[in-house]
């Protein structure tokens, strides 16, 4: 593993990581935790520090240090006292809580604490939940258990009671775009992914197959037409925007980009937008023609017209048909 997983607890939920890290010095960890949060809040990376930090043989200001044998087979998954489960494809099933059970009866092999982390563990089924109740009610030996879920609610209440509820604060802006830039994310498509989320499994879901970078740069073709009054802005919503838009939420997606491109416009208007702040770089010039041509009130007007496309959606009008009126309305009012 390239990179530290302790330094990315660190990074991503500082407070928290210290906090387990005064626990596990203080000999003051529970039985059971339960680490809720959105995707990418950092709760694996807790969790794995906290199992390290127990067993690491160079520990540094109380922390473990991420380069000794102990740190290095924890971080590679390939250590017998930390036992890692997952989803099994879309749920974890009853056999992979039996070996988690069979393994909870087993004294340490290495040391005096087992550690085991579930992820995901909204996704047991019910059978294999009800079967891991018992042995967190009565764990056996010297044993710490981290239950990572996005979503609490969807936890057994029965095993919720049972464990120490942690949850997990989003990442913030910052920490959120310093990760994307480090993922090679352009600067135009994180501006405008901030604009969308800030959640990271969201960000990750757009980003897959480029399906936001082909979007981008269709919404941007679209816009261009729509300055210079070029009625080929209806047929291009047929031929190219649709054939990428399939769920509702990639709807409502298209729908905040296209605010987020309005938006722009009128900062460009009024001189207030940076230019570290585009969204949409490579149609700035566009931009900048329909931000003087268009007076301000009809640009506050097209904007109300992109925002009413929200109720039209409430009410399940088909979605090509509320884009291609809302281009028509916009299209209208450039030429009152």
């Amino acid at each position: 593993m390239a990179e530290n997983i302790v330094e990315v607890a660190k990074q991503k939920q500082p407070q928290l990581f210290h906090q387990f890290m005064s626990l596990v010095a203080n000999n003051e960890l529970s039985h059971a935790y339960l680490l809720t949060g959105e995707d990418g809040a950092g709760q694996f990376a807790v969790a794995m520090a906290v199992a390290m930090r127990l067993f690491c043989t160079h520990v540094v200001d109380g922390v473990a240090c991420g380069q000794c044998p102990e740190c290095v087979r924890i971080m590679h998954h390939d250590h017998p006292d930390v036992v890692l489960t997952a989803p099994d494809g879309q749920s974890i099933k009853v056999d992979q809580i039996r070996h988690v059970k069979s393994e909870f009866t087993k004294s340490a092999v290495e040391g005096a604490k087992k550690v085991f982390i579930i992820s995901e563990a909204e996704k047991m089924t019910t059978g294999a939940a009800n079967s891991l109740l018992k042995f967190i009610e009565e764990p056996v030996g010297n044993v710490v258990t981290f239950l990572i879920s996005k979503n609490r609610h969807l936890i057994l209440p029965t095993i919720i009671s049972r464990t120490q509820v942690v949850e997990f604060p989003s990442l913030s802006k910052p920490q959120m775009i310093a990760e994307l830039k480090q993922d090679g994310i352009l600067p135009s498509q994180i501006n405008l992914l901030m604009a969308i989320t800030n959640s990271r499994s969201e960000v990750d879901q757009l980003l897959k197959d480029d399906w936001f970078g082909q979007m981008q740069q269709a919404i941007a073709k679209w816009f261009s037409y729509l300055a210079s009054g070029n009625l080929m802005a209806v047929p291009f919503i047929q031929m190219t925007i649709m054939p990428i838009v399939g769920s509702k939420d990639q709807q409502r997606v298209v729908l905040t980009m296209i605010i987020s491109l309005f938006e722009d416009v009128l900062e460009l208007k009024y001189g207030t937008l940076a230019k570290d702040d585009l969204k949409y770089p490579a149609i700035i010039d566009q931009m900048q023609k329909a931000a003087t041509n268009w007076q301000s009130g009809q640009l506050i007007t097209m904007l109300d017209e992109v925002l009413a496309m929200n109720n039209s959606m409430a009410v399940n009008v088909n979605f090509q048909g509320i884009v291609e009126s809302m281009t028509l309305k916009i299209l209208k009012i450039a030429k009152s």
